[in-house]
């Protein structure tokens, strides 16, 4: 079991905090692009920039390939890959509200409860599932106004939870021995040899079909993306799975203010309202300092 500092939690929260912005950026700057670029394209413009940043990180420390973790960091980037390229078409080209995709995806925790005991030996303690039932609850109320069908987009939404909570309990392991920079370097990678005959074959046969603004929106999710990553990987090196994913439920708030001053999402209603106060209660619960952090229930 980890053991946490006082200040190893406060090094992590301010990490998650840090990079909940960065990805509430990424998103609406996703979301603003026009609908005649598609998910693949912004998906493999993201990655590329993001592993010539990634990789000049991990130039600049020196810090060399472990080999030995090849096969978990295979698994962490495909698990990554499917949980953002599910969240990107929910939104981008299924036409699910971004709130709602954003609330969907922190589901994450939950379903890091029933898996980081068998994956990490991180069994949740009492007031990590009074975090992550806030966080469920805060979670429903959110979804509920907006009446959403069911849907293949929404499928996609709801499996981006699975996904992200399989990546991030992966990067929870690497956490131990790799620097955030080989994580990144590798999941980006991955998601450059994906999408990438997807986005260049399209680029072949039609040319890029956006507006110079949809070319500076790409970049900026690009930048945005790889900079939360960095730091989101270098939070799991200081704090416990969930009590970090739990922090990351911040990032739903500062989205839901966005999607509502930048898009046509509208308003939240006064149930989103709640949801998000319980998101925040979450956060809260989950980061602040306990009499004894190395003991669990």
């Amino acid at each position: 079991m980890m053991s946490e500092s006082k200040a190893d939690l406060d090094k992590a929260r301010g990490l998650v905090l840090l990079a909940s912005m960065c990805f509430a950026a990424m998103y609406l700057c996703v979301k603003l692009t026009s609908a005649r670029v598609s998910t693949f394209e912004v998906l493999f413009a993201r990655s590329v920039l993001g592993v010539v940043i990634a990789g000049a990180v991990l130039a600049r420390t020196g810090v060399t390939w472990r080999w030995g973790s090849l096969r978990m960091n295979a698994l962490r980037s495909t698990f990554g890959f499917l949980s953002i390229a599910s969240q990107f078409f929910a939104f981008h080209e299924g036409a699910v509200p971004l709130a709602t995709v954003t609330f969907l995806r922190h589901a994450a925790p939950a379903w890091m409860l029933v898996l980081a005991g068998p994956m990490l030996n991180e069994w949740p303690d009492r007031r990590a599932k009074l975090a992550v039932t806030l966080g469920f609850v805060g979670t429903l109320l959110a979804f509920t106004p907006w009446n959403t069908t069911w849907s293949w987009s929404l499928v996609l939404a709801v499996a981006a939870g699975l996904f992200a909570a399989l990546a991030l309990l992966s990067v929870r392991k690497l956490a131990a021995t790799d620097h955030p920079a080989a994580g990144v370097t590798s999941f980006m990678g991955v998601v450059a040899l994906a999408t990438g005959p997807f986005a260049i074959a399209g680029w072949v046969r039609n040319g890029f079909n956006g507006s110079a603004r949809d070319a500076w929106l790409i970049a900026a999710a690009a930048l945005l993306g790889t900079f939360g990553q960095l730091l989101n990987t270098s939070a799991y090196r200081y704090a416990r799975a969930v009590s970090t994913a739990v922090a990351s439920l911040l990032e739903v708030v500062l989205l839901v203010v966005l999607a509502w001053i930048f898009t046509a999402d509208g308003a939240p209603a006064f149930t989103t309202l709640f949801g998000g106060a319980a998101i925040v209660a979450a956060g809260w619960v989950a980061t602040t300092r306990r009499r004894d952090l190395t003991r669990d229930a």
